[in-house]
This record gives C-alpha cells, structure tokens and sequence, in this order.
C-alpha cells in the first residue's frame, strides 16, 4: 500500500497565511441554500457545504465548467461573483473575486433558507391530482340565483341612489 503526505515547515510564513491547503482562509461548516448563475445567466440550485472570506464549496446537480465565472446568491448575503477553479463529482470549489466580511459569514450561518427556482425541468404543481380530494359542492337553483343577483344590484342602486340624494342635499 502506498500512503502519500505533504510537510509543511512551521517557519513558512506564506505557507501558514494560506493553511495547509493553500486556502487564504479557514473554511466554516455552513448548510444553506443557493442560486449558481453561470456566464449564460442559467439559474442553477445549489447547496453551499462550507465558506470563508475568500471561497466556498457548493453541491450542484448539474454540470458547471471550471473554470468558469459565476453569480452565487446566498441567503443573508446576497450575490456574490466568484471562480469555479475546481470540481470533484457535484462539488464545486469556489473563490470569491472580493473578500467577504466576518460579518456576512455569520449572516449566510444564520440564515438557511432560499426559494428554488421553478424550471422548465420542475414544473410547478397544476392541482390536477387533488380533483378527487375536494367534495363536490351544488349550485344553487336558477332561480334562486337570479334573485340574488337582481337583488344585490338594486341594494347596490339604492347605495349609490341614497348617496347622491344626500350630497345634493349638503350642497343645497
């Protein structure tokens, strides 16, 4: 079996102002709902897994060129254009063309609800399928109905009638 590792000397200090993976800064656990829009504006729903100042990793369901420039809107944020610059599977690894602040992180922690977009490939739900669930109602009889609305409108006139008669009367 064959086990590779990679030193990192203490004394480094570039090495130790980007950590061990290279990173600029310490990633956070973070679950929170996304929008990904890539160059050609397509909406794409995502899941943000981690964040920091300088980047994120997202899960997608579809497919995203690196590298390729995006749009992430996040919940307790905002928008914010970032690099694809990798991929693992659904994972996408991003880095932000503008540092965030301390304080939009922990917005985008406190926060984990984002509406999906609806798609073409989502459709909406048509309320088909609860035909058979409401109970059937009855209409009332012609005649019963005609009288209700012949009613109704002379109720109405007699409103309107009974307004006008009583604004001649003040102005007079």
């Amino acid at each position: 079996m064959v086990m590779t590792a990679q030193l990192f000397l203490q004394e480094d200090d570039a090495q130790q102002a980007q950590g061990p993976s290279g990173r600029q800064a310490p990633r956070q656990p973070i679950v929170a709902g996304a929008t990904v829009r890539d160059e050609s504006a397509r909406p794409i729903d995502a899941k943000v897994l981690d964040m920091s100042a300088t980047g994120c990793l997202i899960v997608v369901d579809g497919v995203i060129a690196v590298p390729s420039n995006i749009s992430i809107g996040i919940a307790g944020i905002g928008r914010v254009s970032a690099q694809i610059v990798r991929r693992n599977g659904s994972r996408y690894g991003c880095a932000f063309d503008e540092r965030l602040s301390d304080a939009a992180i922990l917005a985008a922690r406190a926060v984990e609800t984002v509406v999906p977009f609806a798609t073409s490939a989502d459709p909406l739900p048509t309320g088909a399928d609860m035909t058979e669930t409401l109970p059937e109602f009855q209409r009332l009889p012609l005649r019963t109905r005609a009288l209700v609305i012949v009613g109704a409108s002379l109720a109405l006139w007699g409103v309107v009638v009974t307004g006008v008669v009583a604004a001649a009367a003040a102005l007079s």
